[in-house]
């Protein structure tokens, strides 16, 4: 499998993302030839097998999405030695952070590689493909581009929406188009994704690969985003249908032996050893760790304070080594060759979404509290006992569970911003002693790339 997938990164990179002069010794100077390559449905697979690729990169998923999850919220310090961490976490970023930079270049990397597999695809015929299986490949990619632009906006705004194949580079003008609003990429990316949805309806997947409830599921959480209540009840509806549960112990989510559990509704998945998963090694103590540098993604004393007495959710999120508190939601460093799981939606996720939702649409907020109350009985603790005529108090408790519940998995600067500026500032001022400006609600654009394209407007005051 690591053959086909280093085969596939490095074809579909050549395809999507530019072309190096030793490549193009080769081939003509103005286009990519890969007409040879689109004639099977094998052939697209692999391709697809390249879009899941890029998720794993040390920019993205396996390092990246969490110190924007986590450090830029009040979950996490920075830790490590990284002064770009540093800088992200302590809010004096400037358009020349390398992380704020590689991270935006590995999306677009990952939003080539789905534009390339859409556009040969759709052009391919019918008879090359078995019953199905052409619009299950294109319901995959479907859902990865809505997964990227979804990242894109939360972090950066309004974002240029790249959304076909890149074949020809001899008038490089045509490659530089300006910023789309908020509300357009928002947009394509609903589009996305239910087109996903119409493609991966009934379609039986393989592990590790889309599905129509996870395409459901990252549509709740946009909708949410919105504050489109009515949307995400519907959605989540659905999703409750498609076979998921929560593990009965929350521990057992992150046991290495049970990770293709019931829970897990997408996660970016590594095989070890060679496609081996970085985070673990950069945030586990000794001995689940093989290296003894200073670790990232440190635990704030406040996130270790939301702990009630009794959770059981505290000794699988964070473990004390002396004097130091440490991530334990992964168990496997092994030297950055580990084949832990990183999660990006789950059942309790989608649980939480939709008794928010219910909160904020139904008469009364019991549906929503009995949907709070599963986590919490999971966890070992009683079930919400605050008022129940106030909707802002039990709004409050749905959004602390969340928290709490997915502490240190990459969600908590998304929820603190779409609840407003207000709420992210007295969070972080609470956990750091920060002070954060309505301007840092999202990242400045990466300088690099505005000085490739000049159309690249950059966010206020940086």
């Amino acid at each position: 499998m690591k053959k086909i997938l280093y085969i596939t990164s490095v074809f579909i990179s050549i395809l999507a993302t530019g072309c190096s002069e030793e490549f193009l010794e080769f081939t003509p100077e103005d286009r990519i030839a890969v007409d040879d390559f689109w004639t099977s449905e094998n052939d697209v697979n692999v391709a697809v097998i390249g879009c899941y690729d890029a998720l794993q990169a040390d920019s993205y998923y396996g390092f990246d999405m969490f110190v924007f999850g986590d450090v830029k919220a009040d979950n996490n310090f920075a830790g490590g030695d990284n002064p770009n961490n540093f800088a992200i976490n302590n809010y004096s970023v400037f358009p020349t952070n390398q992380v704020v930079t590689r991270f935006f270049q590995q999306v677009y990397k990952g939003i080539g590689r789905t534009n390339t597999v859409i556009d040969r695809t759709h052009d391919m015929e019918d008879d090359l493909f078995e019953e199905g299986r052409k619009e299950t490949l294109l319901g995959e990619a479907h859902f990865l581009r809505g997964l990227h632009y979804f990242n894109l906006v939360q972090l950066y705004g309004g974002v240029p929406l790249a959304l076909n194949e890149v074949q020809s580079f001899d008038v490089l003008d045509d490659l530089k188009i300006p910023r789309n609003s908020e509300t357009e990429v928002y947009q394509q990316i609903i589009d996305d994704l239910e087109t996903a949805i119409s493609f991966l309806e009934g379609k039986d997947q393989p592990l590790g690969r889309a599905t129509v409830g996870a395409a459901e599921s990252l549509l709740s959480k946009v909708y949410l985003t919105l504050g489109d209540y009515s949307q995400v009840v519907t959605l989540t509806s659905n999703v409750l249908t498609r076979g998921y549960a929560l593990e009965s112990r929350f521990d057992d989510l992150f046991n290495q032996e049970n990770k293709n559990n019931s829970e897990v509704i997408f996660a970016v998945r590594y095989a070890g050893e060679t496609d081996g998963n970085p985070f673990p090694e950069l945030v586990l103590p000794t001995p689940e760790a093989n290296f003894g540098f200073i670790k990232f993604n440190t635990p704030t004393p406040n996130s270790i304070e939301q702990f009630e007495t009794g959770d059981r959710r505290a000794g699988s999120s964070f473990v004390e080594r002396g004097n130091t508190s440490y991530i334990y939601k992964w168990r496997n460093g092994e030297a950055f060759l580990s084949s832990d799981y990183n999660i990006v939606l789950r059942y309790a996720d989608v649980l939480l979404m939709r008794a928010e939702a219910l909160n904020q649409t139904e008469s009364t907020p019991d549906n929503a509290i009995t949907l709070l109350n599963q986590i919490r009985n999971r966890a070992g603790l009683s079930g919400y006992s605050g008022p129940i005529d106030d909707l802002n108090a039990v709004d409050q408790a749905i959004f602390e569970e969340r928290r709490v519940e997915l502490m240190y998995e990459g969600h908590r600067w998304f929820d603190l911003k779409r609840k407003g500026f207000e709420t992210a500032r007295d969070a972080i001022a609470e956990a750091k002693g920060i002070t954060i400006e309505p301007f840092e609600m999202v990242l400045p654009i990466p300088q690099e790339e505005r000085d490739k394209n000049d159309l690249l407007l950059q966010n206020p005051n940086y």
